[in-house]
This record gives C-alpha cells, structure tokens and sequence, in this order.
C-alpha cells in the first residue's frame, strides 16, 4: 500500500509523477470541477461535479494499491486520510522562500489572483504542515529543492 504525501504547492508534484512509475500526482481538479483545469484557471470559480467528493475518494482508493507515493494537496484528503487511518508524510518549503515559490508559480502559469492568495496564506499553511501531530514523516524543502529529492526508492519511468 502507497503513502500519501501532501506535497505543498510547486513543490514539483507533476514532474516526480511523470518521471517516476511509483509516483502518481492526485491533483483534485478534474475530479472536482466540470470544467477543464489548468494552472491559469487556478482560483478562478468553476462549477463542482455531482459526484465529488466521492469521485475522488474512489480514486484515492484506486492508486493506493498502484502506487508507493500518491501525492495530494487538497484539504478534502484529510477526510478520506482520517477515515482509514493511513500514514501519510507532509512535504512542505521553508518559510523563507516565499518569493521562490511564487516565482514557481508564476512560472508554471497560475494566474496572479491564484499568486495573491498563495501569498496571503503561506504563513498559515506552513504551519499547517510543520505543525501536524500526527504525520508520519514531515520533510521541509530547502531552496531548489523539489519533492523528488526527498522521496526514496522512485522508479524511473
């Protein structure tokens, strides 16, 4: 059974899931919005499916049995996380690389609405993730650090 890892925002979950066959990327938007989601499109209001969040915990399910490391972000995982008491690791950056990680985030094309909230609440989700009592492992970024770097055990695809 795979690990769940709540990777923060441009800590580089895409990259390690197309790199590494152990590694997939749960990122919650296209189980979440009817909608087609890029990064651009990020923060903006779309419509929910139906079925969410249903459909993604079924998913969620699916790739525990695939995958060593299945990468989350969304607060919606601590439902299912909770439910069956998994494990679960938090990767997150240091504090002091704000600038790092918006410029990240510029990069990959969030739109700036997206980079103001970012910004607004770093401070409040760092501490989300180095605060958690009852994560497994908690791993902080330093900078040009990405999640690969931390990960063990990644099979190149």
């Amino acid at each position: 059974m795979g690990i769940f890892v709540y990777a923060f925002t441009a800590t580089g979950k895409s990259v390690a899931a197309e790199k590494y066959s152990n590694v997939i990327d749960m990122e919650c938007t296209k189980y979440k919005y009817e909608e087609a989601t890029t990064e651009a499109t990020k923060g903006t209001k779309r419509t929910l499916k139906r079925d969410w969040p249903g459909n993604y915990f079924r998913a969620l399910t699916d790739a525990k049995d695939k995958y060593d490391y299945i990468l989350v972000a969304d607060k919606i995982c601590d439902l299912f996380i909770s439910a069956y008491n998994y494990e679960y690791w938090r990767v997150y950056p240091n504090r002091a690389l704000k600038k790092e990680y918006s410029d990240r985030c510029r990069a990959r094309g969030n739109n700036e609405e997206f980079i103001y909230y970012y910004e607004k609440y770093w401070d409040k989700w760092i501490d989300i993730y180095k605060n958690d009592k009852k994560a497994k492992k908690i791993i902080e970024l330093q900078s040009n650090q990405f999640i690969e770097d931390v990960l063990p055990n990644l099979k190149k695809k």
